[in-house]
């Protein structure tokens, strides 16, 4: 049976709280520093987290600009959107153009003669479905040789060609329906049949060989647009390669009314592409500085105060932002060129009046500044990438501070079992007293008790 210790007993001590307030102040202190030392590695890790959020949109906003077609954006801009509208790519250049749209493509339409219903017989064998010169094989038997079934046939077919089949149910009769979504002369709808019981016969169309059972409701017909009076086919209602680096879509056919198109540079677009990149220049600045500065008025540091890895992506993304372009025919080589320049507390401003200059003087070079091959946006997109690669200097910093943080917990661990091995002995030491003091309460009891009875001795209420 195990033994039941009380302490305290003996000496009247309370040894559980001495022992915990001992065990306490070993700790606290050892504790405290511990705590002390992984706030601040926590808060310097999510300092690397910010600092690598802000180098990510930095980093964006320079893939957007170092490609030279994102420089050479152009804009459409028609004089009529209910007829034609227009969109440019980089190759467009700025003209004007006057558009007729002659005609619009449209696809073909068969119409049956009347069935007396869906249901109707029509007859067996083979129908040839054909689309331009894809042909789709139909067989026709049986059970499937009513308008609806040969409907069904021809739309459920695997290899059809393009071509739908749909029934309307009109006064004078049943029609079987063929039509197609694919616009142009070159894409015609023949129907053909041959075997079984010849009735397939009342389905046919193919003009070329006199087959004509089935009527033509909408001819087949290509687009027809007239610019700057040269006539242009398509045979689709989206016009491309007509205009160099323009599509045109047209909606409308005018005949005999014109109607103007006039592409120009998009110089709005290309301004906005700038100011986003000061912005966010700007951003990762106040990053930078928000986290390495010391603020006197509210006696706070920058969790990163100090730290060279900070330090050093400051300089190089200043360094590489100052740098002139050196491999390109134009005539802006550094940012002042065309307008950015830097402030005295690093970060970016922009002067409109040079900027708007730069774009309407030279607008095809203009990009050249940030997208050539050691332009502004390419070297500083390729020094970002390289800070935020899995391999690179943030992500190695991340990783040694979670390691501390991990290490802090092992020392928080092992502190705890020290903790409890010093509880362990001051209890047996306390303990121990405790017996000890105990036996001698009893043994001086004990002698007081053998001293009261000697002879002569006083003993209260004696005579």
């Amino acid at each position: 049976m195990a033994s039941i210790v009380s302490t305290g007993i003996g000496s009247g001590l309370d040894i559980s709280g001495i022992v915990q307030s001992l065990v306490a102040a070993e700790g606290q202190p050892l504790e405290l520093r511990l705590g002390q030392k992984e706030a601040r590695a926590q808060s310097r890790l999510s300092a690397f987290g910010g600092l690598k959020s802000a180098l990510a949109d930095f980093r964006d906003k320079l893939d957007a600009m170092k490609t030279a077609d994102k420089f050479l954006l152009r804009s459409a801009i028609s004089s009529n959107e209910d007829v034609f509208s227009a969109k440019p790519a980089s190759g467009a250049l700025p003209a004007q153009y006057d558009i007729e749209v002659v005609q619009l493509a449209q696809a073909q339409k068969l119409t049956s003669g009347a069935f007396t219903g869906s249901d109707a017989i029509v007859g067996t064998g083979t129908l040839l479905v054909s689309l331009g010169a894809a042909t789709s094989s139909i067989e026709i038997t049986d059970q499937n040789n009513t308008l609806a079934g040969i409907r069904d046939a021809i739309n459920e077919k695997l290899d059809n060609p393009g071509v739908t089949a749909t029934i309307v149910n009109a006064d004078s009769g049943s029609y079987l329906i063929l039509s197609t979504d694919r616009t142009g002369t070159a894409n015609p709808i023949t129907v053909t049949q041959s075997g079984g019981d010849g009735g397939l016969s009342a389905l046919e169309y193919d003009p070329v060989n006199s087959l004509t059972s089935m009527t033509e409701s909408i001819a087949a017909q290509d687009a027809l647009v007239r610019i700057d009076g040269l006539d242009v086919v398509s045979t689709t209602n989206t016009v491309e390669g007509a205009i160099d680096g323009v599509t045109l879509d047209i909606f409308a056919g005018t005949q005999g009314s014109i109607e103007s198109l006039i592409v120009e540079n998009d110089e709005s677009a290309t301004r906005t592409l700038v100011e986003d990149f000061v912005a966010s220049y700007n951003a990762l600045v106040s990053t930078l500085d928000g986290l390495s500065n010391y603020d006197a008025e509210a006696n706070q540091a920058g969790p990163l105060l100090g730290d060279a890895t900070i330090r050093g992506i400051r300089d190089q993304v200043r360094r590489e932002l100052s740098s002139p372009v050196e491999d390109v025919n134009s005539p802006f080589s550094v940012l002042s060129d065309i307008g950015v320049e830097t402030q005295l507390d690093g970060t970016l401003s922009i002067n409109e009046t040079k900027l708007t200059d730069a774009l309407s003087d030279e607008f095809v070079k203009f990009g050249q500044l940030f997208s050539a091959t050691d332009g502004v946006a390419v070297r500083l997109h390729s020094l970002t990438d390289s800070f935020l690669r899995s391999d690179g200097i943030i992500e190695a910093r991340s990783e040694g501070l979670k390691t501390q943080i991990d290490g802090f917990n092992d020392q928080r661990e092992s502190l705890n079992e020290r903790l409890l091995r010093l509880e362990t002995r001051l209890l047996r030491q306390f303990n121990a007293l405790d017996s000890l003091m105990a036996q001698l309460g009893s043994t001086s009891n004990f002698l007081a008790q053998q001293l009261g009875n000697l002879p002569g001795t006083d003993r209260p209420g004696g005579n």
